[in-house]
Protein backbone atom coordinates (compact mmCIF):
# COMPACT_ATOMS: atom_id res chain seq x y z
CA UNK A 1 0.00 0.00 0.00
CA UNK A 2 1.13 3.55 -0.74
CA UNK A 3 -0.10 6.61 0.62
CA UNK A 4 -0.35 10.39 0.05
CA UNK A 5 -0.74 13.60 1.73
CA UNK A 6 -2.58 16.12 -0.69
CA UNK A 7 -2.55 20.01 -0.58
CA UNK A 8 -6.46 20.47 -2.58
CA UNK A 9 -8.13 23.25 -3.75
CA UNK A 10 -12.06 22.57 -4.88
CA UNK A 11 -14.05 19.25 -4.86
CA UNK A 12 -11.39 16.98 -4.01
CA UNK A 13 -13.36 13.73 -3.13
CA UNK A 14 -15.41 13.91 -6.90
CA UNK A 15 -11.52 14.31 -8.14
CA UNK A 16 -10.18 11.65 -6.62
CA UNK A 17 -13.20 9.30 -7.38
CA UNK A 18 -13.12 10.34 -11.24
CA UNK A 19 -9.21 8.71 -11.33
CA UNK A 20 -10.29 5.25 -8.99
CA UNK A 21 -9.52 6.29 -5.74
CA UNK A 22 -11.40 5.50 -3.46
CA UNK A 23 -9.72 5.29 -0.29
CA UNK A 24 -9.51 8.89 0.91
CA UNK A 25 -9.67 11.03 4.22
CA UNK A 26 -10.82 14.55 3.79
CA UNK A 27 -9.04 16.48 6.80
CA UNK A 28 -9.71 20.13 6.92
CA UNK A 29 -10.32 22.93 3.67
CA UNK A 30 -7.00 22.18 2.45
CA UNK A 31 -5.63 18.54 3.46
CA UNK A 32 -6.84 15.40 2.07
CA UNK A 33 -4.65 11.94 2.42
CA UNK A 34 -5.61 9.10 -0.30
CA UNK A 35 -4.35 5.47 0.15
CA UNK A 36 -3.96 3.28 -2.83
CA UNK A 37 -2.35 -0.03 -4.02
CA UNK A 38 1.65 -0.01 -4.85
CA UNK A 39 1.71 0.14 -8.51
CA UNK A 40 -0.29 3.42 -8.63
CA UNK A 41 1.51 5.79 -10.33
CA UNK A 42 1.61 9.12 -8.67
CA UNK A 43 1.90 11.28 -12.17
CA UNK A 44 -1.78 10.50 -11.99
CA UNK A 45 -2.15 13.65 -9.71
CA UNK A 46 -0.21 15.76 -11.69
CA UNK A 47 -2.94 16.26 -14.40
CA UNK A 48 -5.50 16.63 -11.38
CA UNK A 49 -6.59 20.09 -11.11
CA UNK A 50 -8.19 19.94 -7.76
CA UNK A 51 -4.58 18.43 -6.63
CA UNK A 52 -2.26 21.40 -5.65
CA UNK A 53 0.42 19.30 -4.62
CA UNK A 54 1.47 16.07 -3.19
CA UNK A 55 4.30 13.85 -2.06
CA UNK A 56 3.88 9.96 -1.07
CA UNK A 57 3.94 9.37 2.89
CA UNK A 58 7.27 9.94 4.57
CA UNK A 59 8.43 7.52 7.40
CA UNK A 60 8.05 8.69 11.34
CA UNK A 61 9.95 6.62 14.25
CA UNK A 62 9.58 7.17 17.75
CA UNK A 63 11.85 9.44 19.84
CA UNK A 64 11.31 7.53 23.08
CA UNK A 65 14.01 4.55 24.20
CA UNK A 66 12.56 2.35 26.84
CA UNK A 67 14.73 0.35 29.12
CA UNK A 68 12.24 -2.36 31.36
CA UNK A 69 14.97 -1.99 34.17
CA UNK A 70 14.32 0.91 35.93
CA UNK A 71 17.64 1.08 38.67
CA UNK A 72 19.04 4.32 38.26
CA UNK A 73 16.12 6.12 36.92
CA UNK A 74 14.23 9.32 38.01
CA UNK A 75 10.84 10.13 39.25
CA UNK A 76 8.90 12.48 37.49
CA UNK A 77 8.02 14.70 40.32
CA UNK A 78 11.13 15.22 40.59
CA UNK A 79 12.09 15.77 37.26
CA UNK A 80 9.44 18.25 36.72
CA UNK A 81 9.68 20.66 39.81
CA UNK A 82 6.42 19.66 41.39
CA UNK A 83 7.03 19.93 44.40
CA UNK A 84 7.03 23.66 44.58
CA UNK A 85 3.31 23.11 43.31
CA UNK A 86 2.46 20.24 46.19
CA UNK A 87 5.00 22.49 49.41
CA UNK A 88 2.87 25.92 48.23
CA UNK A 89 -0.56 25.81 50.29
CA UNK A 90 -1.83 28.94 47.97
CA UNK A 91 -1.57 27.24 44.57
CA UNK A 92 -3.77 24.05 43.68
CA UNK A 93 -2.92 22.90 39.96
CA UNK A 94 -3.46 19.35 39.01
CA UNK A 95 -4.16 19.94 35.35
CA UNK A 96 -8.08 19.78 35.44
CA UNK A 97 -9.58 21.08 32.05
CA UNK A 98 -6.41 20.11 29.98
CA UNK A 99 -7.01 17.23 27.30
CA UNK A 100 -3.41 15.55 26.23
CA UNK A 101 -3.46 14.27 22.96
CA UNK A 102 -1.01 11.01 22.74
CA UNK A 103 -0.36 9.79 18.95
CA UNK A 104 2.12 6.95 18.86
CA UNK A 105 2.04 3.01 20.05
CA UNK A 106 -1.44 3.23 21.76
CA UNK A 107 -2.36 2.98 25.07
CA UNK A 108 -2.34 -0.08 28.55
CA UNK A 109 -5.82 1.23 29.81
CA UNK A 110 -5.73 -1.23 32.18
CA UNK A 111 -2.52 0.00 33.89
CA UNK A 112 -4.39 1.36 37.11
CA UNK A 113 -1.95 4.75 36.67
CA UNK A 114 -5.30 5.37 34.15
CA UNK A 115 -7.64 4.67 36.26
CA UNK A 116 -9.68 7.38 38.75
CA UNK A 117 -10.42 6.25 42.53
CA UNK A 118 -14.06 5.99 41.23
CA UNK A 119 -12.63 3.31 38.50
CA UNK A 120 -13.59 5.30 35.56
CA UNK A 121 -10.53 5.74 33.07
CA UNK A 122 -8.56 9.09 32.37
CA UNK A 123 -9.02 8.41 28.56
CA UNK A 124 -12.02 10.36 26.63
CA UNK A 125 -11.76 7.94 23.46
CA UNK A 126 -8.99 5.96 21.63
CA UNK A 127 -8.52 5.22 18.00
CA UNK A 128 -6.57 2.11 17.37
CA UNK A 129 -6.03 2.31 13.75
CA UNK A 130 -5.33 -1.05 13.73
CA UNK A 131 -8.25 -2.82 15.19
CA UNK A 132 -11.81 -3.57 13.09
CA UNK A 133 -13.47 -4.52 15.85
CA UNK A 134 -15.88 -1.25 15.85
CA UNK A 135 -16.25 1.10 13.20
CA UNK A 136 -13.61 4.06 12.73
CA UNK A 137 -14.31 7.66 13.72
CA UNK A 138 -16.48 9.81 12.01
CA UNK A 139 -14.93 10.68 8.72
CA UNK A 140 -12.39 7.89 8.80
CA UNK A 141 -11.86 5.12 6.84
CA UNK A 142 -10.26 2.27 8.68
CA UNK A 143 -9.51 1.34 12.42
CA UNK A 144 -11.90 1.13 15.69
CA UNK A 145 -12.89 3.81 17.88
CA UNK A 146 -13.25 2.94 21.58
CA UNK A 147 -15.78 5.56 23.55
CA UNK A 148 -14.96 6.27 27.58
CA UNK A 149 -17.64 4.26 27.79
CA UNK A 150 -16.42 1.46 26.23
CA UNK A 151 -12.93 1.89 28.19
CA UNK A 152 -15.03 2.36 31.38
CA UNK A 153 -16.72 -1.04 30.79
CA UNK A 154 -13.87 -3.46 29.79
CA UNK A 155 -12.19 -2.08 32.93
CA UNK A 156 -14.91 -3.00 35.28
CA UNK A 157 -14.80 -6.43 33.64
CA UNK A 158 -11.16 -6.26 33.88
CA UNK A 159 -11.49 -6.62 30.00
CA UNK A 160 -8.03 -6.05 28.36
CA UNK A 161 -8.82 -7.14 24.54
CA UNK A 162 -10.23 -3.95 23.49
CA UNK A 163 -6.66 -2.76 22.21
CA UNK A 164 -3.08 -2.97 23.32
CA UNK A 165 0.08 -1.09 23.52
CA UNK A 166 2.46 -3.43 21.95
CA UNK A 167 5.71 -1.53 22.06
CA UNK A 168 5.31 0.68 25.63
CA UNK A 169 5.97 4.17 24.21
CA UNK A 170 2.84 5.25 23.34
CA UNK A 171 1.11 4.30 27.32
CA UNK A 172 4.74 5.24 29.39
CA UNK A 173 4.63 9.18 27.09
CA UNK A 174 1.17 8.99 28.56
CA UNK A 175 1.52 8.56 32.01
CA UNK A 176 4.96 10.98 32.15
CA UNK A 177 2.61 13.39 31.17
CA UNK A 178 -0.64 12.53 33.78
CA UNK A 179 -0.49 8.95 35.30
CA UNK A 180 -1.54 9.10 39.02
CA UNK A 181 0.74 7.17 40.62
CA UNK A 182 -1.96 4.46 41.60
CA UNK A 183 0.63 1.67 41.07
CA UNK A 184 3.02 3.42 43.14
CA UNK A 185 2.35 6.62 43.98
CA UNK A 186 6.42 7.46 43.79
CA UNK A 187 6.07 7.39 39.73
CA UNK A 188 3.44 9.58 39.39
CA UNK A 189 3.04 11.82 36.21
CA UNK A 190 3.13 15.52 36.28
CA UNK A 191 -0.57 16.47 35.59
CA UNK A 192 -2.91 13.95 37.64
CA UNK A 193 -6.48 16.22 36.74
CA UNK A 194 -5.42 16.25 32.83
CA UNK A 195 -7.08 13.39 30.70
CA UNK A 196 -5.83 11.81 27.70
CA UNK A 197 -7.01 11.45 23.73
CA UNK A 198 -5.13 8.55 22.36
CA UNK A 199 -4.42 7.55 19.05
CA UNK A 200 -2.53 3.69 18.11
CA UNK A 201 -1.17 4.62 14.86
CA UNK A 202 -0.85 1.83 12.56
CA UNK A 203 2.63 0.02 12.03
CA UNK A 204 4.84 -0.80 9.32
CA UNK A 205 8.09 -3.78 9.62
CA UNK A 206 10.48 -3.34 7.68
CA UNK A 207 10.50 -0.12 5.26
CA UNK A 208 14.43 -0.07 5.42
CA UNK A 209 15.47 -2.66 7.72
CA UNK A 210 14.14 -5.83 8.79
CA UNK A 211 12.50 -6.00 12.34
CA UNK A 212 12.58 -1.96 12.74
CA UNK A 213 8.80 -0.38 12.87
CA UNK A 214 8.16 2.73 11.83
CA UNK A 215 5.24 5.06 10.97
CA UNK A 216 3.99 6.89 8.43
CA UNK A 217 2.24 11.06 8.19
CA UNK A 218 -0.69 10.33 6.16
CA UNK A 219 -2.05 7.86 9.25
CA UNK A 220 -0.60 10.73 11.67
CA UNK A 221 -1.85 13.29 10.29
CA UNK A 222 -5.53 11.73 9.96
CA UNK A 223 -4.55 11.08 14.18
CA UNK A 224 -3.97 15.10 14.26
CA UNK A 225 -7.45 15.39 13.11
CA UNK A 226 -9.16 12.91 15.04
CA UNK A 227 -7.65 14.38 18.25
CA UNK A 228 -8.73 18.31 17.21
CA UNK A 229 -11.83 16.67 16.81
CA UNK A 230 -12.54 15.07 19.81
CA UNK A 231 -11.37 18.06 21.80
CA UNK A 232 -13.61 20.45 20.28
CA UNK A 233 -16.34 18.53 21.56
CA UNK A 234 -15.39 18.31 24.93
CA UNK A 235 -14.73 21.96 24.98
CA UNK A 236 -11.30 22.32 26.85
CA UNK A 237 -7.88 22.92 26.29
CA UNK A 238 -5.77 20.75 24.10
CA UNK A 239 -2.37 20.24 23.95
CA UNK A 240 -1.07 17.48 21.33
CA UNK A 241 2.55 15.95 22.33
CA UNK A 242 4.43 14.25 19.05
CA UNK A 243 6.73 11.64 20.21
CA UNK A 244 6.91 10.84 16.91
CA UNK A 245 9.68 12.10 14.74
CA UNK A 246 9.93 12.71 10.70
CA UNK A 247 13.18 12.89 9.43
CA UNK A 248 15.24 16.20 10.04
CA UNK A 249 15.05 18.89 7.75
CA UNK A 250 17.55 22.54 7.56
CA UNK A 251 14.63 24.56 6.04
CA UNK A 252 10.74 24.49 6.83
CA UNK A 253 8.86 27.41 5.81
CA UNK A 254 5.81 25.22 6.72
CA UNK A 255 4.58 21.64 7.87
CA UNK A 256 1.25 20.32 6.43
CA UNK A 257 0.05 20.35 10.47
CA UNK A 258 -0.35 24.23 9.24
CA UNK A 259 -3.24 23.46 7.33
CA UNK A 260 -5.31 22.93 10.36
CA UNK A 261 -6.22 25.75 11.10
CA UNK A 262 -7.14 24.79 14.99
CA UNK A 263 -3.46 24.87 16.19
CA UNK A 264 -3.31 28.62 15.96
CA UNK A 265 -6.89 28.89 17.71
CA UNK A 266 -6.78 29.64 21.34
CA UNK A 267 -6.37 27.08 24.02
CA UNK A 268 -5.12 24.51 21.76
CA UNK A 269 -1.11 24.13 22.02
CA UNK A 270 1.39 21.38 19.69
CA UNK A 271 4.63 19.97 21.58
CA UNK A 272 7.15 18.02 19.92
CA UNK A 273 10.41 16.69 20.68
CA UNK A 274 13.42 18.43 19.13
CA UNK A 275 14.58 14.54 17.80
CA UNK A 276 16.84 12.08 18.50
CA UNK A 277 19.06 12.84 15.82
CA UNK A 278 21.94 14.39 17.56
CA UNK A 279 24.65 12.24 17.45
CA UNK A 280 23.21 9.46 14.82
CA UNK A 281 25.35 10.53 11.67
CA UNK A 282 22.01 10.80 9.48
CA UNK A 283 23.31 13.85 8.07
CA UNK A 284 26.25 15.90 5.80
CA UNK A 285 26.09 19.67 5.62
CA UNK A 286 28.07 20.65 2.57
CA UNK A 287 28.62 24.12 0.73
CA UNK A 288 28.51 23.77 -2.78
CA UNK A 289 30.94 25.27 -5.39
CA UNK A 290 31.41 26.18 -9.03
CA UNK A 291 28.99 24.96 -11.99
CA UNK A 292 31.64 23.58 -13.04
CA UNK A 293 32.72 21.03 -10.60
CA UNK A 294 30.93 18.41 -8.63
CA UNK A 295 31.30 16.91 -5.00
CA UNK A 296 31.38 14.29 -3.72
CA UNK A 297 29.55 12.56 -0.55
CA UNK A 298 30.74 9.46 0.95
CA UNK A 299 28.13 7.16 2.35
CA UNK A 300 28.62 4.19 3.86
CA UNK A 301 25.61 1.41 3.82
CA UNK A 302 25.00 -2.05 6.19
CA UNK A 303 22.83 -4.89 5.82
CA UNK A 304 19.19 -3.32 5.25
CA UNK A 305 16.45 -3.67 2.61
CA UNK A 306 16.09 0.18 1.11
CA UNK A 307 17.36 3.56 2.07
CA UNK A 308 15.80 7.04 1.41
CA UNK A 309 18.27 9.84 0.54
CA UNK A 310 17.13 13.25 0.57
CA UNK A 311 18.97 16.75 -0.89
CA UNK A 312 17.74 20.00 0.46
CA UNK A 313 19.31 23.15 -0.62
CA UNK A 314 18.72 26.23 1.64
CA UNK A 315 18.92 28.52 -1.20
CA UNK A 316 17.24 28.96 -4.48
CA UNK A 317 19.83 27.33 -6.15
CA UNK A 318 19.60 24.23 -7.76
CA UNK A 319 21.87 20.72 -8.10
CA UNK A 320 21.62 17.56 -10.07
CA UNK A 321 23.02 14.28 -8.69
CA UNK A 322 24.51 10.81 -9.78
CA UNK A 323 24.68 8.18 -6.87
CA UNK A 324 27.60 5.15 -7.63
CA UNK A 325 27.19 2.17 -6.34
CA UNK A 326 30.12 0.00 -4.46
CA UNK A 327 30.76 -1.36 -7.59
CA UNK A 328 31.53 1.42 -9.82
CA UNK A 329 28.00 1.89 -11.27
CA UNK A 330 26.91 5.37 -11.95
CA UNK A 331 22.95 6.18 -11.70
CA UNK A 332 21.21 8.22 -13.66
CA UNK A 333 22.05 11.75 -13.79
CA UNK A 334 19.00 13.81 -12.52
CA UNK A 335 19.03 17.37 -13.42
CA UNK A 336 16.21 20.51 -13.14
CA UNK A 337 13.21 19.54 -15.43
CA UNK A 338 9.96 21.22 -15.09
CA UNK A 339 7.86 17.93 -15.08
CA UNK A 340 8.48 16.28 -11.44
CA UNK A 341 8.57 13.28 -13.21
CA UNK A 342 9.74 10.66 -11.15
CA UNK A 343 13.15 8.83 -13.06
CA UNK A 344 13.57 4.82 -12.33
CA UNK A 345 16.17 2.99 -13.14
CA UNK A 346 18.41 0.00 -11.91
CA UNK A 347 22.13 -1.19 -10.91
CA UNK A 348 22.59 -4.01 -12.64
CA UNK A 349 25.81 -5.43 -11.34
CA UNK A 350 24.17 -5.00 -7.42
CA UNK A 351 20.80 -6.05 -8.78
CA UNK A 352 19.19 -2.77 -6.92
CA UNK A 353 16.57 -0.32 -8.37
CA UNK A 354 16.33 2.97 -7.81
CA UNK A 355 14.12 5.96 -8.13
CA UNK A 356 14.77 10.07 -7.99
CA UNK A 357 12.38 12.66 -8.32
CA UNK A 358 13.59 16.31 -8.48
CA UNK A 359 10.91 19.15 -6.86
CA UNK A 360 11.45 22.41 -7.68
CA UNK A 361 10.29 24.24 -6.26
CA UNK A 362 9.34 22.35 -2.95
CA UNK A 363 5.95 23.82 -1.48
CA UNK A 364 7.32 23.37 2.41
CA UNK A 365 10.44 25.04 1.77
CA UNK A 366 10.34 26.99 -1.54
CA UNK A 367 13.74 25.50 -2.61
CA UNK A 368 14.66 22.64 -3.90
CA UNK A 369 14.34 19.00 -2.86
CA UNK A 370 16.05 15.85 -4.36
CA UNK A 371 14.42 12.82 -3.15
CA UNK A 372 16.37 9.30 -4.45
CA UNK A 373 15.30 5.83 -3.51
CA UNK A 374 17.37 2.80 -3.25
CA UNK A 375 15.73 -0.87 -3.09
CA UNK A 376 17.12 -3.83 -1.97
CA UNK A 377 20.33 -1.46 -1.49
CA UNK A 378 23.61 -3.62 -1.06
CA UNK A 379 26.04 -2.79 1.92
CA UNK A 380 29.12 -0.99 1.26
CA UNK A 381 31.06 2.24 0.22
CA UNK A 382 27.96 4.51 -2.15
CA UNK A 383 28.89 8.01 -3.20
CA UNK A 384 26.50 10.56 -4.01
CA UNK A 385 27.67 12.91 -6.71
CA UNK A 386 26.42 16.39 -6.56
CA UNK A 387 26.45 18.45 -9.53
CA UNK A 388 25.24 22.32 -8.83
CA UNK A 389 23.36 24.07 -11.55
CA UNK A 390 22.65 27.23 -9.60
CA UNK A 391 24.75 28.30 -7.07
CA UNK A 392 23.73 31.60 -4.29
CA UNK A 393 25.33 30.54 -0.99
CA UNK A 394 26.14 26.83 -1.85
CA UNK A 395 24.51 25.45 1.22
CA UNK A 396 23.29 22.37 1.19
CA UNK A 397 22.16 19.01 3.28
CA UNK A 398 21.82 15.28 2.84
CA UNK A 399 19.49 13.72 5.25
CA UNK A 400 18.82 9.67 5.45
CA UNK A 401 15.82 7.93 7.57
CA UNK A 402 15.97 8.40 11.31
CA UNK A 403 18.40 6.16 12.98
CA UNK A 404 16.40 3.96 14.66
CA UNK A 405 14.97 2.41 11.47
CA UNK A 406 18.23 1.90 9.61
CA UNK A 407 21.26 -0.22 9.99
CA UNK A 408 23.73 0.76 12.92
CA UNK A 409 26.29 0.72 9.82
CA UNK A 410 24.38 3.09 7.33
CA UNK A 411 25.88 6.96 8.25
CA UNK A 412 27.55 9.51 6.55
CA UNK A 413 31.26 9.74 6.78
CA UNK A 414 31.48 13.13 7.21
CA UNK A 415 28.13 13.91 9.34
CA UNK A 416 27.21 17.21 10.77
CA UNK A 417 24.91 16.97 13.82
CA UNK A 418 23.38 20.59 13.59
CA UNK A 419 20.58 20.99 11.96
CA UNK A 420 18.61 17.90 12.44
CA UNK A 421 15.41 19.23 14.45
CA UNK A 422 12.90 16.86 13.65
CA UNK A 423 10.45 17.91 10.86
CA UNK A 424 7.48 18.97 12.49
CA UNK A 425 9.02 20.63 15.23
CA UNK A 426 11.00 22.92 12.95
CA UNK A 427 8.15 25.92 12.89
CA UNK A 428 6.65 28.60 15.01
CA UNK A 429 3.19 27.22 15.68
CA UNK A 430 5.32 24.44 17.52
CA UNK A 431 6.43 24.30 20.80
CA UNK A 432 10.39 22.42 20.80
CA UNK A 433 11.57 20.46 23.32
CA UNK A 434 15.13 19.08 23.67
CA UNK A 435 16.03 16.74 26.03
CA UNK A 436 18.20 17.27 28.90
CA UNK A 437 20.12 15.45 31.66
CA UNK A 438 19.34 17.07 35.19
CA UNK A 439 21.59 14.17 36.81
CA UNK A 440 24.75 16.03 35.50
CA UNK A 441 23.18 18.92 34.61
CA UNK A 442 23.80 18.95 30.66
CA UNK A 443 22.10 18.03 27.61
CA UNK A 444 21.90 14.32 26.12
CA UNK A 445 23.71 13.89 23.78
CA UNK A 446 21.21 12.31 21.66
CA UNK A 447 19.17 15.52 20.95
CA UNK A 448 18.51 16.92 17.91
CA UNK A 449 19.92 20.84 17.58
CA UNK A 450 19.14 23.28 15.56
CA UNK A 451 19.83 25.91 13.18
CA UNK A 452 16.76 26.24 11.18
CA UNK A 453 19.01 27.83 8.27
CA UNK A 454 17.43 31.23 6.23
CA UNK A 455 15.20 31.72 8.86
CA UNK A 456 15.29 33.86 12.57
CA UNK A 457 13.78 31.10 14.74
CA UNK A 458 15.51 29.01 17.64
CA UNK A 459 14.85 25.49 17.95
CA UNK A 460 14.14 23.82 19.73
CA UNK A 461 12.28 26.40 22.22
CA UNK A 462 13.24 24.71 25.42
CA UNK A 463 14.86 21.97 26.81
CA UNK A 464 13.57 19.64 29.29
CA UNK A 465 14.32 16.48 31.43
CA UNK A 466 14.53 13.43 29.05
CA UNK A 467 17.45 11.23 30.40
CA UNK A 468 16.07 7.72 32.30
CA UNK A 469 12.50 9.36 33.27
CA UNK A 470 10.42 6.86 34.95
CA UNK A 471 7.10 6.14 33.77
CA UNK A 472 3.98 3.69 33.44
CA UNK A 473 4.86 1.06 31.03
CA UNK A 474 2.40 -2.22 30.07
CA UNK A 475 1.74 -5.26 31.82
CA UNK A 476 1.07 -2.66 35.27
CA UNK A 477 4.63 -2.09 35.30
CA UNK A 478 6.94 0.19 35.10
CA UNK A 479 10.18 1.62 32.97
CA UNK A 480 12.17 4.37 32.45
CA UNK A 481 12.89 6.05 28.90
CA UNK A 482 15.53 8.10 27.86
CA UNK A 483 14.84 10.91 24.35
CA UNK A 484 12.83 14.25 22.97
CA UNK A 485 9.61 12.18 23.47
CA UNK A 486 9.91 11.87 27.20
CA UNK A 487 10.83 15.42 27.45
CA UNK A 488 8.07 16.59 25.18
CA UNK A 489 5.81 14.58 27.51
CA UNK A 490 7.29 15.74 30.72
CA UNK A 491 6.93 19.29 29.41
CA UNK A 492 2.96 18.69 28.41
CA UNK A 493 2.58 17.76 31.88
CA UNK A 494 3.69 20.83 33.40
CA UNK A 495 2.52 22.85 30.48
CA UNK A 496 -1.14 21.46 31.58
CA UNK A 497 -0.52 22.88 35.37
CA UNK A 498 0.58 26.29 33.42
CA UNK A 499 -2.03 26.19 31.92
CA UNK A 500 -4.80 25.72 34.71
CA UNK A 501 -2.95 28.64 36.40
CA UNK A 502 -3.68 31.03 34.10
CA UNK A 503 -6.56 30.61 33.55
CA UNK A 504 -7.76 30.71 36.84
CA UNK A 505 -6.30 34.40 36.91
CA UNK A 506 -9.68 35.13 35.21
CA UNK A 507 -11.04 35.95 31.36
CA UNK A 508 -8.72 38.16 30.09
CA UNK A 509 -5.80 35.67 30.47
CA UNK A 510 -7.43 32.39 29.52
CA UNK A 511 -8.47 34.36 26.23
CA UNK A 512 -4.59 35.08 25.61
CA UNK A 513 -4.16 31.27 25.70
CA UNK A 514 -1.99 31.23 22.09
CA UNK A 515 0.53 29.07 21.17
CA UNK A 516 3.26 32.22 21.30
CA UNK A 517 2.15 33.20 24.20
CA UNK A 518 2.88 30.47 26.58
CA UNK A 519 6.19 29.86 24.14
CA UNK A 520 6.99 33.03 25.73
CA UNK A 521 6.41 32.27 29.74
CA UNK A 522 8.11 28.86 28.90
CA UNK A 523 11.29 30.64 27.57
CA UNK A 524 11.09 33.44 30.39
CA UNK A 525 10.72 30.84 33.05
CA UNK A 526 13.64 28.92 31.61
CA UNK A 527 16.98 28.23 33.89
CA UNK A 528 20.11 29.61 31.59
CA UNK A 529 23.45 28.60 32.59
CA UNK A 530 25.89 31.74 32.88
CA UNK A 531 28.44 29.77 30.69
CA UNK A 532 26.60 29.73 27.93
CA UNK A 533 24.63 32.57 25.81
CA UNK A 534 21.06 32.43 24.95
CA UNK A 535 19.29 31.58 23.04
CA UNK A 536 21.11 28.86 21.32
CA UNK A 537 21.14 25.78 18.59
CA UNK A 538 21.05 23.51 21.60
CA UNK A 539 19.34 24.37 24.54
CA UNK A 540 17.18 26.93 22.74
CA UNK A 541 15.95 29.74 25.85
CA UNK A 542 17.52 27.18 28.56
CA UNK A 543 16.01 24.61 30.78
CA UNK A 544 12.04 24.37 31.33
CA UNK A 545 11.72 25.37 34.94
CA UNK A 546 7.90 25.27 36.53
CA UNK A 547 8.18 27.50 39.14
CA UNK A 548 10.36 30.07 37.61
CA UNK A 549 7.68 29.94 35.01
CA UNK A 550 4.92 30.77 37.46
CA UNK A 551 6.22 33.29 38.97
CA UNK A 552 6.55 35.00 35.45
CA UNK A 553 3.46 34.57 34.71
CA UNK A 554 2.44 36.32 38.13
CA UNK A 555 4.71 39.11 37.30
CA UNK A 556 2.99 39.80 34.11
CA UNK A 557 -0.75 39.59 34.92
Amino acid sequence: MKSYPIVYQGDIATALNNIGITDFMILNDLLAVAYVADDFNGDILDNTYEVAWYQESKTMSTMIEINENIQGGERVATAAGINFIEDNPYINLNGKDVLIGIIDSGIDYLHPDFINEDNTSKIISIWDQESEVKPPPEGMIFGSEFTRDDINQAISNNDDTLTKDNIGTGTIAAGIAVGNGRVNELYRGVALGSELIVVKLRQYEGTFKEGRINYINTDFLAGIKYILDIAKKEDKYLIINLTLGQRPRSLILTTLLNTFSEIRSNGVFVVSGAGNEGNTDVHYEGSLQGVDTFQDVILEVGEQKSLDITIALNDPGRVGVEVISPSGEISYKVEYAPDNEQYEGEYNLEDSPYETRLIYPWLLSGNEELLIRIIDIKPGIWTIRLYPDIVITGEVDIYLPNKNLIAEETRFLDPNSYSTITFYGGTESVITIGAYNDKTNSMWIGSSRGPLKGRELIKPDIVAPGVDIIGPYINNNYAKATGTGVSSSLACGVMALIIEYINNQGTYASRALYTRVLKTYLMLGATKNTIYSYPNDTQGYGVLDLQRTIEAIANKL
